[in-house]
């Protein structure tokens, strides 16, 4: 699932919009990190470039979060910028309190996996539900 580049038009209008990586490097942009315990290190600024290849910059945090809600939150606030599927930013998009940045440097795309039992045996209702899943987040991937 593709990645996007957000900021709250108060943080851009408070830091200037980034446009090269060298803004984020030298621009005194921050972000808020997102990560999976509190405690944890933070990965940086994920970005892949015209050569396809993933890599990581290092870059300061205004805070460190452990849940999506707290994420969208501190960006629509202001407080940093943050790398999200478009999926669960549409609100704040439609609604003027996200845009998107650096669209030349999304991250990589993250993996979306369903993890059932086994295949073997697996009910009919199963089987629907898996299809239905990938027809319902077939855009998202896509993008």
């Amino acid at each position: 699932m593709t990645q996007y580049n957000y900021a709250s038009p108060g943080y851009l209008l408070q830091h200037g919009t980034p446009q090269t990586l060298s803004d984020l490097m030298h621009g005194g942009h921050r972000m808020v990190h997102y990560v999976p315990a509190l405690g944890a290190r933070p990965l940086g600024w994920e970005y892949t470039d015209a050569d396809a290849r993933a890599y990581t910059l290092a870059m300061p945090g205004a805070l460190q979060v452990t849940n999506v809600q707290a994420y969208e939150a501190a960006c629509v606030a202001g407080l940093g910028m943050i790398q999200a599927p478009r999926a669960g930013m549409h609100k704040h998009i439609m609604e003027g309190k996200l845009v998107e940045v650096l669209p030349a440097l999304r991250a990589p795309p993250l993996q979306v996996s369903l993890v059932v039992a086994h295949r073997r045996g697996m009910s009919r209702r199963v089987r629907v539900f898996m299809d239905w899943l990938r027809e319902v987040l077939a855009p998202c991937l896509q993008a």
